[in-house]
């Protein structure tokens, strides 16, 4: 089961943070929805599928999200005798932002464990931020988003993963009068809990606090007009294997609607 746990959580690695993103929440009464299909590797395991997410300002700083949505293909390790993810419906992640001043931003999302039975990490979770961006007047088209926050997953399964503290960091340029923006990214992920887990015979086992994570990707968007922009990305991920599944890369690559 714990195997189980570690390469599940790797649909993570489909998208570079939790929240939507790290910038400010659109206009009230304006959303966007995002479809997307990624692609994740390392060694002899891979995975790949549809991811989609839907988010909508209902009113003046205050942003509703849904996010994860979507279909796994397939999550494989080729060797004999190594576990198998399959394929399934993935979980379900609901966001909520406000937009505390012009460039502070908080931050709730609430992980669901709805996805099928191969592909769910049967985790409930809570994650907590605080996000700060501003644009440079001097550099016109430069941007930069920041986020530093808490995720906390509830025990599931004899099973509870210990806290982590989540920073990150992207910086968007847009060139003027192409539509292109290239940007580049950077999250650490560091462990200061425990796991913990009960087999029902034993007691409680603790596992590492101090595992690390760091995760850099790089991409382009492409605004086909006010309401498609294109986008694609890669990502590379360094880190502990009991921290979100260790060493991976990823390709993602999606349309955003704008309405």
């Amino acid at each position: 089961m714990f195997k189980k746990i570690v390469l599940a959580a790797a649909l993570a690695v489909s998208a570079s943070f939790a929240t939507w993103d790290y910038f400010p929440v659109l206009e009230a009464g304006k959303g966007s929805a995002e479809v997307g299909m990624y692609y994740d590797w390392h060694d002899e395991w891979s995975q790949a599928g549809l991811k989609a997410g839907a988010r909508y300002t209902l009113f003046q700083n205050f942003e509703l999200a849904l996010m994860g949505l979507g279909y796994q293909f397939w999550s494989e390790t080729d060797c004999d005798g190594c576990y198998n993810g399959g394929d399934g419906f993935r979980d379900l992640v609901l966001g909520a932002r406000y937009q505390v001043a012009p460039m502070i931003t908080a931050a709730l999302d609430l992980g669901l464990p709805v996805g099928g039975k191969e592909v769910s990490s049967d985790e409930i979770y809570l994650y907590g931020a605080v996000q700060f961006s501003t644009q440079f007047p001097s550099a016109p088209g430069l941007a930069l988003g920041s986020e530093a926050g808490i995720f906390w997953g509830f025990e599931h399964d004899n099973f509870e993963r210990g806290m982590e503290i989540h920073v990150g960091a992207e910086v968007d340029y847009t060139i003027a009068n192409v539509g292109v923006t290239p940007f580049l990214g950077l999250q650490f992920k560091g462990k200061f809990t425990e796991d913990t887990w009960d087999d029902g015979k034993h007691g409680a086992d603790n596992g590492a606090f101090d595992d690390k994570q760091i995760i850099i990707w790089l991409g382009a968007a492409y605004a086909i007009d006010p309401m498609f922009t294109v986008k694609a990305q890669l990502f590379v991920r360094s880190g502990d294997q009991d921290m979100m599944g260790g060493d991976a890369s990823g390709l993602y690559a999606a349309c955003d609607i704008n309405f």
